[in-house]
């Protein structure tokens, strides 16, 4: 996910969003899944540590404001 230009609606500022990455649902899922179907040689960790895999959460670079958060599922 890439950052945004928007207002922040706490400081109504002109802004470019700042994300960080978080993990979610989809990276435990995974995870576990992976576990499950024998990947147990420290590979089932991997969608613990890649991007495409976690939630975005998205700050307004002024004032910390969370804004939005993008869950992968």
């Amino acid at each position: 996910l890439k950052p945004t230009s928007t207002i922040c609606p706490s400081c109504r500022q002109h802004i470019t969003t700042q994300v960080t990455y978080r993990l979610g649902k989809l990276s435990y899922l995974l995870c576990t899944s992976l576990c499950m179907v024998g990947c147990c040689f420290g590979c089932c960790f991997v969608p613990l540590f890649v991007k495409i895999f976690k939630d975005a959460d998205h700050y307004c670079p002024c004032c910390q404001f969370h804004i939005y958060r993008y869950k992968r599922l």
